[in-house]
């Protein structure tokens, strides 16, 4: 489960913020949460920080966040319950067309982590570099065709050590030695139903 509340701080304050092309102010939040079956398999972690809307002049939709995070759990990582590093988050909308009675969007956000000590504390893999890393980038392009209820998006997505993995490291849980594959591209579909 995954929400990104944010907070006016305009309206809170009551307060005109804007300037230049920032058209509005937020406490930003980006709250992650993987249940699992177990300890190592829970993730809590709560991005909280500054976030604006910008007006880009076209017709397009900018927001731009930057977070602290605090990670409780982490699959049993060795950053939980520690404040451990930032994010930068760009997201984009645009609209494209009307299309077969729908609207046709390109949507796309981009997540830059950085400055987390989880790399520094974990261990070696078994080819000798770190299971994890400081750092990951994780962007996501969506092409999205909307109607009233029905919507049908093609996702792609690119990481860079995505979830803190380090690409290529050589680990085993218990049913032989793999290596890790944390960058690179990705894809689905999706189709869903707004009541």
């Amino acid at each position: 489960m995954e929400i990104e509340p944010r907070f006016s701080i305009d309206k809170l304050t009551n307060t005109d913020l804007n300037f230049g092309p920032f058209k509005e102010w937020y406490f930003a939040n980006n709250y992650i949460y993987d249940m699992g079956r177990n300890k190592d398999g829970r993730q809590s972690t709560w991005y909280m920080g500054l976030g604006t809307d910008i007006d880009t002049g076209l017709p397009m939709s900018l927001s731009m966040n930057v977070y602290a995070k605090y990670q409780w759990q982490n699959y049993g990582a060795a950053n939980e319950n520690e404040w451990d590093g930032y994010r930068f988050k760009i997201k984009y909308f645009v609209p494209i067309t009307d299309l077969w009675g729908g609207q046709l969007s390109y949507i796309g956000f981009t997540n830059f982590d950085w400055g987390s000590d989880l790399g520094d504390d974990s261990g070696n893999a078994i080819n000798g570099i770190k299971t994890r890393t400081n750092n990951s980038i994780a962007s996501s392009h969506i092409l999205a065709l909307n109607y009233d209820h029905w919507h049908y998006s093609v996702v792609a997505r690119y990481w860079h050590d995505g979830g803190q993995w380090n690409d290529d490291a050589e680990l085993n849980f218990g049913n032989g030695n793999f290596n890790v594959r944390s960058t690179g591209w990705g894809g689905y579909l999706v189709v869903g139903y707004n009541f």
